[in-house]
């Protein structure tokens, strides 16, 4: 009876599952953007709730899924799909990122899936709806109220929280970090139990096992100092109406008055055990390439400047590509920066680092700090290349489709 019962069940369990909703192959490649309609082969269940899709694909060839909802905009579910790619980049010599193949396949094997929906009620009506029992997914959520795409208006003015790291950290954390990395696991929980006596107030208060996932969340948002300056919205209301009853208690701290520190240089002391945990797994600095809004103009600052709000967030881009027609000036920080300008006549400030300049179309220039006798300036095919003969300040720029750099006092055209 026993063999028989078990043998119910298995195909009872099997033929549930197989009358799950599930995603075929999408092919994205059609589209410049990687964004694409939902196809009519996709099953009613997610074409009811979604519009947009894209992916990123794991190294077995398997898909971690984004579906969007019509609230999205291409730039911003090209944000997430940016933030997920970040954060699967290895990250050679470190502990826990060197090779992140596996928690990028373990991910693809599980289903993973951001599901981007416009609003909280709209995410509460598709899983009361049945949204998760329907489909074979494993669906972690980011609303589009929370998600402001580098180079829009919100962004540049630093209105609403950008929460896209912290949401998407938390499907990388329970469908990759969780099954394959056991001591990253365990020193997260340290890390976590010694922020709580330090003054971390973790949540969800009753959920303890969770806390080191939220709190490694909390952390990434800090080191890449989204929360320096705290910002105005959350989700469309403003913060402050969030903390009535702790106005006061908000001062160098983040994710309203939680944690204690709200800076990447807060964390080197306030919080070491934590920021040993990210610096052993996320990149100093952000790897994907960041596309401004074709409707952009004017300055882009990847270099810190305490007069542009946002930038305390731009310093940690390393590459930007300015779209559209409209002038626009890109000024670089101290890593090395590859800046692409657009159909506009561009500026290029490149400052420290070795950075690849490259105009594209309209009449391009390139500034530099020093004297032209300073640098070493020589073509090499279609490139100009420009070598800064003193230490430490513009060091050796590649320049495409540039037409003339210019220099303390004087102009020189390539």
């Amino acid at each position: 009876m026993r063999i028989i019962y078990l043998i119910l069940m298995y195909l009872l369990l099997f033929f549930s599952c197989e009358q799950r909703a599930t995603l075929p192959e999408i092919d994205i490649s059609t589209s410049s953007d990687g964004i694409v309609e939902l196809p009519d082969n996709v099953p009613a269940v997610f074409k009811k709730y979604f519009v947009k899709y894209t992916k990123v694909n794991a190294p077995n060839g398997k898909p971690i899924h984004i579906l969007a909802q019509d609230g999205w905009t291409n730039n911003q579910i090209k944000h997430g799909r940016n933030v997920l790619e970040h954060i699967l980049k290895d990250f050679p010599s470190s502990i826990y990122g060197n090779d992140k193949s596996h928690i990028a396949n373990s991910m693809s094997n599980k289903k993973a899936t951001m599901v981007f929906f416009n609003t909280e009620p709209d995410l509460e009506k598709a899983f009361s709806e049945g949204l998760g029992e329907a489909t074979d997914l494993n669906m972690q959520d980011l609303r589009s109220n929370e998600c402001p795409a580098v180079g829009s208006d919100d962004y540049i003015n630093h209105i609403t929280r950008d929460a896209s790291y912290e949401e998407i950290w938390h499907l990388v954390h329970d469908y990759g970090i969780k099954p394959m990395l056991p001591t990253m696991i365990k020193n997260m929980r340290i890390a976590n139990d010694d922020a709580t006596k330090n003054g971390w107030r973790a949540w969800p208060e009753d959920e303890p096992n969770e806390h080191p996932n939220e709190y490694i969340g909390v952390l990434i948002d800090n080191y890449y100092d989204l929360w320096k300056i705290m910002p105005t919205l959350y989700e469309g209301v403003p913060i402050i109406d969030r903390m009535q009853q702790n106005k006061n208690s908000y001062k160098d701290k983040s994710h309203f008055g939680r944690y204690f520190a709200n800076s990447r240089e807060k964390m080197t002391y306030l919080d070491t055990l934590g920021y040993n945990i990210i610096t052993e797994f996320f990149h100093p600095y952000l790897t994907f390439n960041a596309e401004l809004p074709k409707y952009y103009s004017g300055i882009f600052s990847l270099r810190y400047d305490k007069d542009k709000v946002y930038t305390h967030k731009s310093q940690h881009l390393v590459n930007v590509t300015a779209l559209g027609n409209n002038d626009v000036t890109l000024i670089g920080n101290e890593y090395d920066n590859h800046l692409t300008g657009n159909k506009g006549h561009n500026r290029f400030i490149g400052n420290g680092g070795n950075d690849t300049l490259n105009g594209s179309l309209g009449t391009d220039e390139a500034v530099f700090r020093g004297l032209a006798s300073d640098y070493l300036i020589e073509k090499n095919g279609n490139a100009v290349i420009v070598k800064d003969k003193k230490q430490n300040r513009d060091g050796t720029d590649f320049l495409i489709d540039i037409e003339k750099g210019v220099f303390y006092t004087e102009i020189i055209l390539f």
